[in-house]
């Protein structure tokens, strides 16, 4: 008997016959075939349920409810705490349920009655409305209460989100979205600060909803009534620097202290980011459209733009000076009230007799015009428009609001003696922005290091150096010396200090009226926030500005 009849099997390849070998090799791979066809079936499966499942489901559950949205699909622009800048609040809305309306033209009679509309548009509207929609927004509590006793079927009360509540902070910086998103959610979209700078991330998903749930036909639910849901699905919030409590008490101040025009920006001295802007005049978030014309330019964020900056641009160049050799801490000028350059005179502004005798710390307190002149003439051109740029001004700084300025500076090849003479006391062919000067003072504050201000958390920027620590001391002193008896006295704050540069920038293209600064510092010991108060046409620095930062100060250090 053989070796395959005694075991009833191949044993082996040399003792299986050929023809039964192929045929096992092709029921296997055919059996190979079979399972990954079936395999990738279920990952294909599985890829759509997880990834593209969403474009099936929601459609799905829109079909099972006839509803309007009570809230934008939008994210909220919140503080570094958390907190709604915007502060939303809400208000009631008149909804119109075309599907529940039993009697058409009852239905009109009673809803003209009711709201003062006229009942051959209101028959337009619902004739030309199959699906739920919003009929009038912003009705008084008495009408509200008048309908809801009523009850007409049809007709509803739903509450609606006001994005932005009687309480908003930070107008400018936040910005605001189109009216008309309420109603349409195309239009939900953000036309200025920062809502329009993410309008990418802070529009998406779906709002709540108030409405019926219903059946395949149509019909609704038996016993479900009128309800809010939500979609669990949020769209993503913006989180900034700004403070609200800091926020806030700026702008009480400027609006007790009725500021017309102008900004103040409050930095964090050791971190560098923004902690309050604010600008005025102010403007309704949800009625923009009143504002357009007004004379005052109630859009513009003031922070931002950019403005002659007077005598706080003396410590710009005073710093070059330090910093260069070309002028020492000890060495004393002259002043006698005036300065000639060529067939041009300018007055010392802050003493018409002269102060005699000076020191370069004591010109920077009493804002001595003759001895920065001097100074500036010192220096070339070139090297003051580039020590300027160094400093970031000339430029845009990166701030995610999309009406910044970057501000004006000469060009160097063409600056006589009398345009570097201006230019050293800021005045002439010169523009910078609050922030801008927010920041350089920054740095005189923290030992020459410059920083870009944050306004987005998780935002940080490098620092770099712009002077050494001796001429960040001595420009300190210097700046202190103006708050103790210098042109800055009404900013210094009792029982902290400050420090700090007032500016007084002449107007010749409008009304007599100047611009008004002060930037600096408190407390002196430990600086927590450099402060930049700017107001537009409004007098002079030592006047308006530093009593202004002074009482903005003593809120934010808690003196009253």
């Amino acid at each position: 008997m053989s070796k395959v009849e005694r075991s009833g099997v191949c044993g082996n390849e040399e003792d299986c016959c050929p023809g039964t070998c192929s045929r096992i090799k092709q029921v296997l791979f055919a059996f190979g075939c079979v399972f990954l066809f079936f395999l990738g079936l279920l990952a294909n499966y599985q890829i759509i349920d997880s990834i593209s499942g969403i474009r099936y489901i929601r459609p799905a559950s829109l079909q099972r409810r006839e509803s309007v949205p009570v809230a934008l699909a939008r994210g909220r622009i919140l503080d570094i705490n958390g907190v709604p800048l915007h502060y939303p609040s809400w208000h009631s809305v008149l909804a119109v349920f075309p599907s529940k309306i039993e009697d058409k033209q009852r239905f009109v009679d009673e809803v003209a009655a009711l709201t003062g509309m006229d009942e051959d548009s209101l028959r337009a509207i619902l004739d030309a409305h199959s699906a739920p929609f919003k009929l009038l927004r912003g009705l008084p509590p008495e009408q509200i209460a008048a309908i809801m006793h009523k009850s007409i079927p049809g007709l509803v009360v739903i509450p609606e989100e006001i994005r932005y509540g009687p309480g908003s902070l930070a107008r400018h910086v936040v910005g605001h979205i189109r009216p008309n998103a309420y109603v349409n959610p195309k239009d939900n979209v953000g036309e200025s600060g920062l809502e329009s700078w993410f309008q990418t991330s802070l529009a998406g998903g779906t709002s709540a909803w108030v409405g019926t749930l219903v059946t395949g036909d149509g019909s609704e639910i038996p016993g479900t009534g009128v309800r809010m849901g939500f979609t669990g699905e949020y769209p993503q919030d913006l989180l900034t620097t700004l403070d609200v409590n800091i926020q806030y008490k700026v702008e009480r101040v400027l609006d007790q202290e009725g500021m017309g025009r102008g900004g103040v920006v409050v930095l964090d001295a050791m971190s560098g980011e923004i902690l309050a802007m604010a600008s005025r005049p102010q403007y309704d978030q949800n009625n923009p459209e009143e504002y357009f014309l007004l004379p005052d330019a109630p859009f513009v964020n003031r922070n931002i733009s950019d403005f002659t900056p007077g005598s706080i641009w003396k410590t710009v160049v005073l710093a070059l000076a330090l910093e260069k050799g070309y002028v020492t801490p000890d060495e004393v000028f002259e002043c006698d009230g005036r300065i000639e350059i060529g067939s041009t005179v300018i007055r010392c502004g802050s003493s018409p007799e002269g102060h005699g005798s000076i020191t370069v710390k004591q010109a920077l307190a009493q804002s001595c015009n003759c001895t920065l002149i001097q100074v500036g003439l010192r220096i070339p051109p070139q090297e003051l428009i580039d020590w300027a740029v160094e400093c970031g001004f000339g430029n845009k700084l990166h701030l995610p609001l999309s009406q910044q300025s970057a501000g004006i500076l000469p060009e160097p090849n063409s600056m006589f003696s009398g345009d570097v003479g201006n230019f050293s006391i800021g005045q002439g062919y010169l523009t910078v922005t609050p922030v801008q000067a927010a920041c350089f003072y920054r740095a005189v504050a923290c030992g020459g290091k410059w920083k870009n201000p944050g306004l987005v958390a998780g935002a940080d920027f490098p620092e770099k150096t712009l002077f050494s620590g001796k001429v960040s001391q001595f420009l300190q002193e210097a700046l202190l010396l103006s708050t103790l008896e210098g042109t800055g006295k009404a900013a210094w704050v009792p029982g902290f200090g400050s420090a700090g540069k007032t500016g007084t920038a002449e107007m010749n293209d409008g009304p007599a009226s100047n611009q008004a600064w002060f930037v600096g510092w408190t407390p002196i010991l430990s600086p927590k926030y450099v402060i930049c108060v700017f107001c537009e046409r409004s007098g002079d620095g030592p006047s308006i500005a530093a009593p202004l930062f002074r009482k903005i100060a003593e809120q934010l250090l808690g003196c009253r």
